[in-house]
């Protein structure tokens, strides 16, 4: 058996009665580390004991610290002594070796005694008269997936140096307001505390040490994704309720197909025009459309909107196993290989099982004939080369010809079709998105034209009025200029 013992936040009077006890009657005693308070009491009181500050110099890693404290404890349980293992503040609080050491004993069938400590988060608590029940969030600077919600309030251990609070502060920058005011407290619940109260942006201006603790207080302006994300689903939840709008609440799923579509169009005229205010105006409205049918769907039972944003993090996850599971990939072939693997996986038995099913039919024609293109290329329908795409553009460029001169509509209509199909091949061959550029050809007409309109304008000329020959004349000005 392992005894893990809190020492509190360095304060000896601060200790438990259970904790000293343990100490007392321990056979073994092993300190993480003994820059701790308590470790000189303990000097003082005739307690024998070792601490692992060695490996702090010899491993190139806090997580090989972490690891090679574990494998320690781990083999000195095996020799049957009363072994304590103590650590600062409370063993179950910001201590990653316990929550290491728990793991690996289970596999080990060694039982683990936690007794209970004051942590130093409960300290901070204190000095700075925090009440937790309010909302506070206890995180790891060290922890490269830190989460922050900035309606709570925000304890971060583990700030040791100018260079951890620096990084920390890039983070926070993403979420908080450069003035927003920070508090660090080292040597939280003993005589040698201290408080400094700062800006954000000036975090990083002092020394810290491994008795510091960092607070951030709730901050109702910060930019954080989660939480403007709940306020939009509230807003959205108000606007369809009794007492709301009546024109969101006659919306269904399928009356706003179109606004859905018009929506994810202007954020594409948005990102052409390079304007990135506008961009983020149009992705706001566009996320607006996935959050009123998310809210439909609640109200049906179908799905909150929770459910799509864990389903597609799931997916993310899933379809990413070089990122999250150690797979390895030499480069982006591979991944799009391992994800359409996955994804074919996931729908075994669910879906139907042509390769074209997942291409979706109201995609815009041209999209949609590029898609099931390459789909069709992966099960190896397609030309060696792009020879046999322009052969084939020719060919039904001839039938074109043929029902034209037969005057037959629906053979014109058929061929044209034909036509336009095998273009998209082609342009597939060439590496060229046909949508993009069909509507970059689009926008330039408009812009020429838009330019001959107004050079007719400026000399007294009605287009409706000019002949072909004019028209011609104008254009190709107009093409002078621009180029």
């Amino acid at each position: 058996m392992i005894h893990v013992v809190g020492l509190g936040p360095g304060d000896p009077g601060l200790l438990t009665l259970s904790a000293w006890e343990a100490l007392c009657q321990a056979e073994h005693i092993v300190l993480r580390t003994g820059s701790h308070g308590a470790a000189a009491y303990l000097q003082n009181k005739g307690i024998d004991f070792t601490t692992y500050d060695c490996l702090y110099e010899s491993k190139g890693s806090f997580s090989e610290v972490y690891e090679a404290i574990v494998v320690d404890l781990l083999q000195r349980a095996g020799s049957g002594s009363r072994l304590v293992y103590a650590v600062p503040g409370h063993p179950l609080v910001a201590e990653r070796t316990v929550e290491l050491l728990i793991a690996e004993a289970k596999k080990s069938d060694i039982t683990v005694d936690i007794i209970p400590g004051m942590s130093s988060v409960e300290a901070v608590y204190a000095e700075l008269k925090v009440d937790p029940a309010q909302g506070v969030a206890v995180v790891d600077a060290l922890d490269p997936e830190m989460f922050v919600d900035p309606r709570l309030g925000l304890v971060v251990t583990q700030v040791f140096s100018r260079l951890v609070a620096g990084d920390l502060k890039l983070k926070l920058l993403d979420v908080y307001p450069a003035e927003h005011r920070v508090v660090t407290v080292r040597c939280a619940g003993t005589s040698a505390r201290t408080i400094r109260t700062t800006s954000l942006a000036e975090l990083d201006h002092y020394e810290f040490s491994y008795a510091d603790t960092v607070y951030i207080p709730p901050c109702s302006v910060a930019r954080h994704a989660g939480m403007e994300l709940e306020i939009l689903r509230v807003t959205m939840e108000r606007l369809r309720s009794d007492r709301g709008c009546p024109w969101d609440r006659e919306q269904t799923h399928s009356t706003l197909k179109s606004y859905l579509v018009e929506e994810a169009y202007e954020v594409i005229e948005a990102i052409d025009e390079q304007n990135a205010d506008k961009l983020a105006e149009e992705l706001g409205d566009l996320l607006l459309q996935i959050v009123f049918h998310a809210q439909i769907a609640a109200e049906t039972g179908d799905f909150v909107l929770a459910d799509s944003i864990r389903l597609i993090n799931e997916k993310l996850v899933r379809r990413h196993p070089h990122v999250f599971s150690g797979v390895k990939v030499d480069n982006s072939n591979q991944v799009a290989e391992n994800w359409q693997r996955i994804k074919q996986e996931e729908k075994k038995g669910n879906y139907d099982k042509s390769v074209l099913a997942s291409v979706p039919k109201d995609l815009p024609a041209l999209q949609q004939a590029y898609k099931v293109q390459a789909r069709a290329k992966r099960v190896g329908f397609d030309w060696p080369s792009i020879d046999g795409a322009l052969q084939k553009l020719q060919e039904e460029l001839r039938e074109l010809e043929v029902a034209r001169q037969e005057d037959n509509i629906q053979s014109i209509h058929d061929e044209l079709g034909d036509v336009l199909f095998s273009m998209v091949n082609v342009s597939r061959f060439l590496g060229v998105d046909p949508e993009n550029s069909l509507r970059d050809s689009v926008g330039k007409f408009r812009r020429r034209f838009a330019l001959v309109e107004k050079a007719a304008e400026q000399r007294g000329i009605v287009l409706s009025e000019c002949s072909l020959e004019e028209l011609d004349k104008l254009w190709d000005e107009v093409k002078l200029v621009e180029s």
